[in-house]
């Protein structure tokens, strides 16, 4: 709304926000595990991760109604599975500034993130990452909320209403 100058920060506090919850997480399971105590690392910051983008999506501060979780489940995957995380940045670049929509972007790497976990849990040559059932789970879920989250930007895609870079506010077409 106001630019990308001002959009930067923002951007900057959702990806650690996201990348935090996780990553301390998995520092206190392994810890705990140090100490000798019961290993909880494999659900722990997965539970950390969806807890986050929660969060962020339905945030106390603005009524229970917030963002749609894409910047702070790329902080949440950068900690969990950063190869799957970067693939998806990569494909999120690709569509966004092919076809000047964020939210085209947004949902398109979403759908990589799905079909990445699945790869990476078949232990298929790509992403590389060790992706366990808990967080083949995990990247499904989140991709399916995160598109689910988009449902008005799909509706004015769908209606040719959505702004794109650089572009005036549309109206509907009568």
């Amino acid at each position: 709304m106001l630019g990308w100058k001002p959009a930067l920060p923002v951007v900057f506090m959702d990806l650690l926000k996201g990348f935090f919850g996780p990553w301390i997480a998995m520092k206190m399971c392994a810890a705990q595990v140090a100490a000798g105590g019961a290993d909880y690392s494999s659900w722990v910051p997965l539970v950390a991760g969806i807890l986050v983008i929660l969060g962020h999506s339905f945030t106390c501060f603005a009524g229970f109604r917030g963002g749609k979780g894409v910047l702070a489940a790329l902080g949440v995957f950068l900690a969990l599975c950063p190869i799957t995380a970067l693939s998806c940045l990569g494909v999120w670049v690709v569509l966004t500034f092919s076809t000047k929509y964020v939210s085209v972007g947004s949902i398109g790497a979403c759908v990589a993130l799905g079909a990445l976990g699945v790869m990476g849990y078949l232990k298929l040559p790509f992403p590389p990452d060790d992706i366990n059932l808990g967080l083949m789970i995990t990247c499904l879920l989140v991709a399916v909320f995160v598109i689910v989250k988009h449902k008005s930007n799909i509706k004015r895609l769908m209606n040719g209403t959505e702004n794109g870079f650089g572009s005036k506010r549309k109206t509907p077409k009568a």
